[in-house]
């Protein structure tokens, strides 16, 4: 018996015989996993859908193609594609425990899914109980002629891709709620600044136009990143070698896989990348989209915290902006309201690079033919992708959608003194300027005066 699971069933690895709940639709190795890499609170499997439907895409694939060239009996693939169906229809968490980021490159994830297949389609077609592998084996059949190297890989690439359509719609929407608003709130001034002291005045379009520009610039530098993730290692089983599956295999899985993503509605378009053995011993396609979105994190955290200090006051701070008021902000002040989702939206960056920085250390450990660490890489990623889309979904709706300028101190802070002096030496020169400042010795309404003398002159 195994502690609090009740009943088991005993199978048999290459390592011997160990026991396994009984009702458990997993085998022998992904109870290992579990064993010997306890979740206590981490991730899991199954909490990364994405990847797990990506995966059972490309074994359908396999499954289609291993029964094109005759690599298994067509009963036997067609039961395969069946449980493969079901479980996309409707993924049971429980049959996918293992942990997200446990060791041996993605093993445990991989012998997850065939030794479930493996038993559903025995269990389903066939009559046999759960653990019996036969006539279905989890290795010889759900596994025939590729590997987890090359699965994983292009599952973890298929997954990026899906995960990260969804981020670049919320970061443009960010973007285009930007340039609305810059062109509602024109003509307003507002004072720029410079190491946080006064400045000169510009619109409120010119800054909120700035923002909206690093955002699409980190964006398309995202895309071009994730669209190398078109590029998978499938037919490359170990370390890169096209050698260790059929030719027929090699030669279909690609074109069986795009047809099966195109009819599921996810990314299509995949080819074989160029170098295989490349594929195995670095993710280098992965870390570079993981770097493009750390540098849109940093963006989007550098924006909130600009909204978060235009909103500081409402009375001893800047109060140029008004953020909508979404809580109350002290369980001690009354009244008091923080910008509490622009802070959301700086801890989710916070986070995101994070992740960033496991993603990118991934790559100096990798040693020789195959990097280990594709697990990291991607729930790293993916964590990241859908940390970003949260912040940026309620940044948008709860924060800047609904923030709006306070004209009359952005008009008094944009005709302030170093603004208007600047305007001063603009009609006037450096020297005239510089002989009002001395004279006004801060009175800023007699350098506005100044100001409209020479205008009107």
């Amino acid at each position: 018996m195994i502690a609090g699971h009740g009943p088991t069933r005993q199978e048999v690895d290459s390592i011997g015989a160990h026991a396994v709940p009984a009702a458990a639709v997993y085998g022998i190795q992904t109870q290992r996993a579990v064993e010997l890499y306890p979740l206590e609170g981490a991730a899991g499997f199954a909490d990364y859908p994405l990847l797990l439907a990506a995966m059972l895409h490309v074994k359908k694939a396999a499954a289609r193609t291993n029964i094109e060239i005759g690599a298994i009996e067509a009963p036997m693939g067609q039961a395969i594609i069946k449980a493969i169906d079901d479980l996309l229809a409707r993924i049971p968490p429980e049959a996918f425990p293992v942990h997200a980021f446990h060791g041996g490159g993605g093993i445990s994830f991989n012998m997850n899914i065939n030794e479930v297949l493996a038993n559903l389609a025995n269990a389903r077609d066939f009559g046999v109980a759960f653990g019996t592998y036969a006539p279905i084996h989890p290795n010889d059949h759900v596994n025939a002629n590729h590997s987890t190297a090359d699965c994983f890989s292009t599952g973890c690439h298929i997954a990026a891709l899906a995960a990260f359509d969804g981020l670049s719609q919320e970061i443009e929407g960010l973007a285009a709620d930007l340039d609305r608003l810059g062109a509602e709130w024109t003509p307003l001034r507002k004072l720029a600044r410079t190491c946080l002291q006064d400045a000169v005045d510009i619109g409120f379009e010119d800054y909120l136009g700035g923002v909206a520009s690093c955002l699409r610039h980190n964006l398309a530098r995202a895309a071009q990143d994730a669209e190398d993730l078109r590029h998978v290692s499938i037919g490359g089983n170990i370390i890169g070698r096209s050698t260790d599956c059929d030719p027929g295999f090699f030669a279909l899985i690609i074109p069986a896989l795009n047809e099966q993503l195109e009819a599921a509605g996810l990314p299509a378009a995949l080819t074989r990348t160029g170098n295989l053995y490349s594929a195995s011993q670095a993710h280098d396609p992965l870390l570079a989209l993981a770097g493009s979105l750390e540098q849109t994190a940093r963006t989007l955290i550098r924006f909130a915290k600009d909204l978060r200090l235009m909103a500081s006051g409402p009375h001893g701070g800047l109060a140029e902006i008004r953020l909508p008021a979404v809580q109350p902000g002290s369980s001690a002040i009354p009244g008091k309201v923080n910008p509490t989702i622009p802070e959301f939206m700086v801890q989710c960056g916070m986070m995101a690079c994070g992740r960033a920085a496991a993603v990118a250390m991934t790559a100096d450990h990798g040693e020789m033919d195959y990097n280990p660490w594709e697990a990291v890489v991607v729930t790293g990623l993916l964590d990241m992708i859908a940390i970003l889309t949260s912040g940026v979904f309620t940044f948008r709706r709860n924060c800047v959608q609904g923030m709006r300028p306070d004209a009359k101190r952005n008009t008094d802070n944009a005709t302030s003194l170093l603004p208007s002096l600047i305007r001063l030496k603009q009609l006037k020169g450096y020297s005239y300027a510089s002989a009002i400042a001395k004279e006004a010795a801060g009175d800023v309404d007699f350098v506005r005066r100044k100001v409209t003398e020479a205008e009107a002159g």
